[in-house]
């Protein structure tokens, strides 16, 4: 599956790179925040869980056709989870905080309409699916000030499906560049636990929102 996506995405790029309609093609690169979660399926009781803030950032293509558009992008992304504890509750110094952080490799592919597809300012909401491959995942326990990491990579399947959503804006500087921002939510299909996992539940998926900000050519 991740051989067959790249191939198809490098197909895609040189074809429109390369077709005369060069006007209606924007490649450029992003990047933000994510703010993210892990949601398990039966509930595991975690007081304390808030969400992992990580980075995400990479490259798309856009395709505007009039209101419509794709736009393919690749993005280094973290997804993960935070948790803090106090194990004394007297005691403001017995904090433990818990971070378990996922780094992927995401290829979403949007489907774009355009609210308002004429002038240099375009708004624009957007949908499609999400392809996620795991690079690492490592847990992270702090406490007193001491900080512990541990690989989990074991514990969680190699790649994920997952829905993303969104607003978006683009805007326009003549004879320079574009400017593009966009807010997603970020919503897994699928079981990111391998058979291997030693968490205390059958299903868990990534959930979370991300703010990015870019610039195209």
């Amino acid at each position: 599956m991740k051989k067959r996506v790249v191939i198809f995405l490098t197909v895609l790029m040189i074809a429109l790179l390369a077709s005369p309609a060069k006007a209606l093609v924007t490649f450029g690169f992003k990047g933000g925040l994510n703010n993210s979660k892990i949601v398990f399926s039966p509930a595991i009781d975690m007081p304390g869980q808030k969400y992992l803030q990580g980075y995400c950032f990479g490259a798309f293509l856009s395709l505007n056709l009039g209101p419509i558009g794709f736009q393919p992008e690749v993005l280094y992304s973290r997804r993960g989870m935070e948790m803090q504890m106090l194990l004394d509750p007297s005691d403001p110094a017995s904090l433990a905080q818990t971070k378990a952080m996922l780094d992927y490799i995401e290829i979403p592919l949007l489907v774009r309409l355009n609210i308002i597809p004429a002038g240099p300012v375009k708004f624009y909401i957007f949908g499609g699916p999400s392809y996620g491959f795991l690079q690492k995942a490592k847990a992270r326990i702090t406490y007193m000030g001491m900080s512990e990491t541990e690989d989990i990579k074991d514990d969680f399947k190699s790649n994920s499906l997952a829905a993303v959503g969104g607003l978006g804006l683009d805007i326009k500087i003549p004879m320079l560049f574009k400017v593009t921002a966009d807010a997603r939510y970020h919503y897994g299909l699928s079981n990111i636990l391998s058979e291997n996992t030693t968490v205390p539940t059958d299903k868990a998926r990534n959930s979370g929102f991300s703010i990015l900000l870019g610039i195209g050519f």
